[in-house]
């Protein structure tokens, strides 16, 4: 898992570091850190599974480098912003940017571990491999919008467009997360977390596309999803 620290106080990222590696270090996982103490040089890199933003912090706030992060990763990235601003959660509201998560200043290691808890099942359980021919492609949960069922194959949508793969959707619905993804319809498995509003008949994602809604337990399902998945 790739975690990028963005605060420009050294001290918060090399506590913040600390911590992480002491985390994986207890449950033997593979995190690796890296910090940064400007926004600009963070969006030069590639994506992170994870993201710690200082909010307050210049040139560019945390709520400018999420905004961007977004944009450029079409809202498929996990943002925990890092703040002692009691107002800071109804900003990011304002400002349109979901957060995953808040952590206040100095960072509470029991918060902080059950936040990695929580992140950790979102990006490294959920990613998997599929065969296209002779080779084999990594598919990344948090990235999928949905899946559908085009004949004998499915079609896995993202941000970026779409691909086909020879399967079937109970073969791929077998190694998606389970309460992250759910079947609307025979021929459509929605990941919840990119649900925009829905009505008894249909689903609107956002990506702007309306998926017709044909299981009766949709709101229930997407209510307990919202419940854990968000806290």
């Amino acid at each position: 898992m790739r975690i990028a620290l963005c605060d420009d106080e050294k001290q918060v990222t090399d506590q913040l570091s600390a911590l992480i590696r002491q985390y994986a270090f207890e449950r033997n996982y593979d995190m690796q850190c890296e910090a940064f103490s400007d926004g600009g040089k963070l969006l030069e890199q590639g994506k992170y599974d994870l993201y710690f933003l200082d909010f307050c912090m210049d040139p560019m706030n945390g709520l400018a480098i999420a905004k961007a992060l977004k944009e450029k990763y079409s809202y498929a990235v996990t943002i925990c912003y890092l703040t002692n601003y009691d107002a800071a959660a109804a900003l990011v509201i304002n400002g349109g940017v979901h957060a995953d998560g808040f952590l206040r200043k100095p960072v509470d290691r029991a918060q902080l571990e059950e936040k990695l808890d929580q992140f950790y099942r979102l990006s490294v359980f959920n990613r998997f491999e599929l065969r296209r021919g002779k080779r084999y492609q990594t598919v990344y949960a948090q990235d999928l919008i949905y899946a559908e069922a085009d004949d004998k194959q499915v079609l896995l949508h993202t941000f970026a467009g779409a691909d086909a793969y020879n399967y079937s959707m109970r073969d791929i619905e077998k190694l998606l997360p389970a309460g992250l993804f759910y079947r609307v319809h025979r021929s459509y498995l929605i990941n919840l977390q990119y649900v925009d509003s829905y009505d008894a008949k249909s689903v609107t994602l956002k990506n702007g596309e309306t998926l017709p809604l044909k299981a009766k337990d949709f709101q229930k399902a997407y209510r307990n999803f919202m419940f854990l998945w968000n806290r």
